[in-house]
């Protein structure tokens, strides 16, 4: 059995790889983002922690790479540092310091499939992708924050039949692998809430920490965080004039967004009306579909595709002040023309699905 990939965040960069898991004895190494820093690895089994040790074997081609200054990025677990640990059919190996799963051991009770959830909103469901993931051999959730080179490497994971891949991703760059045995799944939001929670969150992006936007994201949405900081959501005159004198790099943080995810390969793309019955043909390939004002349909479709009850699949509530936010925007004729091709693709979406 083995397992290998490539976890990337700008600046964090981690390469890991399992060699073989035989039961007694596994074998691996994880490279740290620090040329000189000495990786850990945490060991995890159904009772909780079973041990954090540093990777002290040396690999040479590490080495000789220049990958690494000393090389030592290898581990070796075995019975005299986990004594029961081929009995351990819950066994999972982490990352310490960030926390990203390296390995996790395959059981019978995992789902047999690979899923994309492909996350239509900035906000993420992260406690679905928690209750979901962990029916998954092996999973990543939020994966946009690790950049493209990561993402390609967790679709090429070919030796794992139990795969769960979420993330607010551009589709058109991964669309091949949904001929390649992945099954795709999503909710899709209202425009004008999605618009809201946008202008929302840009106005407290500047001074708050907040962990779902990786360090990629906060790039790209900095010019629009810095246009909203001052603007009064309570005034509508002023977030009248916002999105009326929002030049071109914010525009594109706000400007149909469901759309763009779903047809281009980079974020500064433009877009037009054309690109609605692409994006409508594209969604059309996922297994599952439904839209948050009724998330009761999504929750039943992924419930039985996981054998799992549709209670336990959370997703994420509406809010009373971004509702009154979204209902203000519906009023904004700007708003209008900057979710031209959102609400267009709503219409047909939701038709096909009532």
């Amino acid at each position: 059995m083995w397992l290998s990939g490539c976890i990337h965040r700008s600046p964090l960069i981690l390469l890991f790889n399992i060699e073989f898991d035989r039961g007694n004895v596994i074998e691996g190494y994880l490279i740290p983002d620090g040329f000189s820093e000495q990786a850990r690895i945490k060991v995890t089994g159904a009772g909780g922690e079973l041990a954090t040790l540093p990777c002290s074997v040396v690999k040479e081609a590490v080495l000789r790479s220049g990958r690494h200054e000393s090389g030592l990025v290898g581990f070796r677990l075995d019975e005299k540092l986990i004594p029961d640990i081929g009995s351990q059919d819950q066994l999972a190996i982490y990352d310490e310091k960030t926390g990203l799963l390296v390995y996790r051991r395959p059981s019978s009770d995992r789902a047999k499939l690979k899923l994309l959830r492909l996350e239509m909103q900035l906000l993420p469901m992260n406690k679905l992708d928690q209750v979901c993931g962990a029916r998954f051999q092996y999973n990543i959730a939020s994966a946009e924050r690790f950049g493209h080179e990561t993402v390609l490497q967790a679709f090429h994971l070919h030796a794992i039949d139990s795969l769960y891949l979420s993330g607010r991703l551009l589709l058109r760059n991964y669309e091949e692998f949904l001929d390649k045995g992945f099954q795709a799944i999503a909710i899709l939001p209202d425009p004008y809430y999605e618009m809201a929670v946008r202008i929302f969150i840009l106005k407290r992006i500047l001074n708050t920490n907040m962990s779902f936007i990786g360090d990629r994201d906060r790039l790209i949405l900095s010019p629009a965080a810095e246009h909203f900081k001052n603007i009064n959501l309570d005034d509508d005159s002023a977030l009248k004039k916002a999105l009326k004198k929002a030049p071109e790099k914010v525009r594109n943080v706000l400007a149909s967004p469901i759309v763009r995810q779903l047809v281009c390969t980079y974020p500064e793309q433009a877009i037009t009306r054309r690109d609605v019955a692409p994006a409508i043909d594209i969604l059309s390939r996922f297994t599952i579909v439904g839209h948050n004002d009724d998330s009761r349909h999504f929750q039943s479709a992924l419930g039985e595709l996981l054998s799992i009850s549709p209670d336990a699949l959370p997703v994420l509530p509406h809010h009373e002040m971004l509702i009154d936010i979204a209902d203000r925007l519906r009023s904004l004729t700007i708003a209008e023309l900057m979710l031209e091709e959102d609400l267009i693709f709503a219409h047909y979406v939701r038709k096909a699905l009532d």
